[in-house]
């Protein structure tokens, strides 16, 4: 009976720490793939250290980054999808 209210307010943690732990699986991937000399982006990402090739160095970074933007981002929506305090109609707060 109250398992619908109670689950609302148990997702927002929830939701932070799967996106916390999604952006940690992914960024020691790295590590992974070298133990178990795996190909994938880790493994290059390595490579390309040992040889000090920027350039592959550089587009790795970014796309982590943009990676972990993505999740955040899903991570917010998630929360205003769940939470019912952040859909209050931006009405309400000018009449205050």
């Amino acid at each position: 009976m109250h398992f619908g209210h109670a689950l609302q307010n148990t997702l927002v943690p929830v939701i932070t720490i799967a996106g916390l732990q999604l952006g940690a699986i992914i960024a020691f991937a790295i590590v992974t793939e070298t133990v178990f000399q795996w190909p994938g982006m880790g493994l290059l990402f390595i490579q390309s250290v040992g040889v000090a090739d920027i350039p592959v160095m550089a587009a790795y970074l970014m796309l982590i980054a943009l990676v972990f933007v993505v999740i955040n981002l899903i991570v917010d929506l998630l929360y205003y999808a769940v939470d019912p305090r952040l859909r209050i109609s931006r009405g309400a707060v000018r009449g205050r």
